[in-house]
């Protein structure tokens, strides 16, 4: 009898292990594992998901005719040997993964197996485009490497706006077109939410009374926790809400952390949703003429340029990537990055809806919060550890890239050209934020001077030596190279005081 154990992030029906399954011989094996959950103090909103979406799932497989083996465990080992006590399996069929713990866990798994027991590995796809040889494949020896080219290539080999060996309009990036700020009155279609049922619900009471104290809350759970919803989320995002993603994905806006953006990652990186069919739906709706070009090609640039190429990056250097921390930066999160208790308006907006259901979008994850976290020289292992516990769509191998490289420079360059730090200046052409901020924008050394215009030079001026002859930074740092050393020294001594008062708790509500 044949094994096949699915995790809580592979809930997807076209995954190889199911389609080859013998319905009549073979057990669908899944395990609600409590040790997995206490890895680290996940948000009460992503165990939701994970927990809803798995017994959702384990249900539709029933409905097809599949055995399936559902167990709540205190541990995947516990749960295991419950399960081959009653099945007595003779091999075990798993889909490979990509976080390199859970792969390290499952190696000293198979290691106690019985040599009876077979264990088989089936690619990983379609949850993503690449399986994992040929995603590390792609990353041509130690680095760095660029994103752009990693991009046009996947576009090439999967055929995606392509015409011919061009790309479809004549430009492979309309990232130039995808930064219009939102300050006119644009008004964005709401994003779909779906009510609890009763298995969610359920689920919610589970995790506020196993998990309460944990981050995050259970007002209310909008996310897709089924395929049939997962879609439905997908087609109201292509019909309604992508033709103006892509002018806007770079835009902030007081009170609306969704936007235009998809809300599609939590269903994507659980298998509820494939790359390839969101992608697919996407680039018809350029077609139909139902989409602009800049946001079909901006949101598949999301998925193909960032998401594989994240993956890959984190498949090529771990396990010694999750240790990275070039700029040395050693300081303290702040507490108020639980809470989104604090007084600058640009990081209230962008935590609370954290906190509240463990979203916000990219730009407020990279140039709010990563900025912050840079200029104040915050650990990138304590900013990476809160990503991936506070975020509903986070696992290990998107946020130790995307976190320690793209946002926080951490790797040195690695992956990304240059850090993605900036003044307040920003973050005000890019929202409404600063108008209702206690801190003006406008100032830099003044007692309510905004603290990322200090901070910033500082930034640069610490890690002048690592970023000075960088071709994408010179520009600025002539421009600080100019300022009159009296005004540097200021702005340097703004910093260091910005940064006591912050290990102080200042700037908490």
């Amino acid at each position: 009898m044949k094994t096949r154990w699915i995790f809580g992030n592979q809930l997807c029906h076209d995954l190889p292990i199911l389609k080859e399954a013998d319905k009549k011989n073979d057990v669908i094996l899944m395990i609600e594992a409590k040790s997995r959950s206490l890895w680290q103090s996940y948000h009460k909103q992503k165990l939701t998901l994970i927990f809803s979406a798995m017994r959702h799932f384990a249900e539709e497989l029933k409905e097809k005719g599949y055995t399936v083996d559902y167990r709540k465990a205190d541990s995947f080992q516990k749960g295991w040997e419950e399960h081959k006590k009653d099945y007595e399996p003779d091999s075990v069929h798993l889909t490979h993964v990509s976080d390199s713990r859970m792969e390290k866990a499952l190696k000293k798994w198979q290691e106690g197996l019985p040599k009876k027991i077979d264990v088989h590995y089936e690619s990983e796809k379609p949850l993503f485009l690449l399986d994992k040889e040929e995603a590390k494949g792609r990353l041509k020896g130690d680095g760095p490497w660029k994103a752009d080219s990693f991009y046009r290539n996947l576009r090439k080999d999967f055929d995606i706006l392509m015409e011919d060996d061009q790309p479809v309009g004549g430009k492979w990036s309309y990232d130039q077109e995808n930064r219009k700020p939102a300050k006119d009155g644009v008004e964005f279609e709401k994003a779909r939410r779906f009510r609890p049922d009763d298995v969610t619900k359920q689920v919610m009471e589970e995790v506020e009374g196993t998990f309460g104290d944990h981050p995050g809350k259970l007002d209310s759970f909008p996310w897709p926790v089924k395929r049939e919803e997962a879609l439905k989320a997908l087609n109201q995002f292509i019909s309604d809400r992508l033709p103006t993603f892509g002018t806007y994905q770079d835009a902030m806006l007081t009170g609306d952390a969704y936007m235009s953006h998809s809300l599609l990652s939590s269903a994507i990186n659980i298998g509820l949703l494939t790359p390839e069919e969101v992608m697919d739906k996407a680039e018809q709706a350029y077609y139909d003429g139902t989409a602009p070009l800049n946001a079909v090609e901006g949101f598949i640039r999301q998925i193909v340029g960032w998401r594989e190429y994240m993956r890959a990056v984190y498949l090529k250097k771990m396990p010694a990537y999750k240790k990275v921390n070039e700029l040395k930066h050693e300081a303290d999160l702040p507490s108020f990055f639980w809470d989104g208790k604090v007084t600058m308006k640009c990081m209230s907006e962008s935590l609370k809806p954290v906190v509240d259901v463990g979203y916000n979008h990219h730009i407020q994850r990279l140039m709010v919060l990563g900025n912050f976290a840079n200029a104040f020289a915050i650990s990138p292992q304590q900013t990476a550890d809160w990503f991936n516990e506070m975020y509903i769509d986070a696992y290990d191998w998107v946020v130790l890239p995307n976190v320690l490289g793209m946002a926080l420079f951490a790797d040195g360059g690695l992956l990304s050209t240059k850090p993605y730090v900036s003044s307040g200046k920003y973050i005000h052409k890019m929202s409404d934020y600063c108008k209702s901020c206690p801190f003006n924008v406008q100032h830099q050394t003044e007692d309510d001077a905004c603290p990322f215009n200090a901070l910033y030079w500082d930034f640069l001026d610490r890690h002048e030596d690592k970023l000075g002859d960088n071709p994408r930074m010179k520009l600025i740092y002539s421009q600080w190279g100019k300022r009159d050393p009296e005004k540097k020294d200021a702005i340097k001594k703004k910093a260091a005081s910005l940064k006591q008062q912050l290990t102080k708790g200042a700037f908490h509500e």
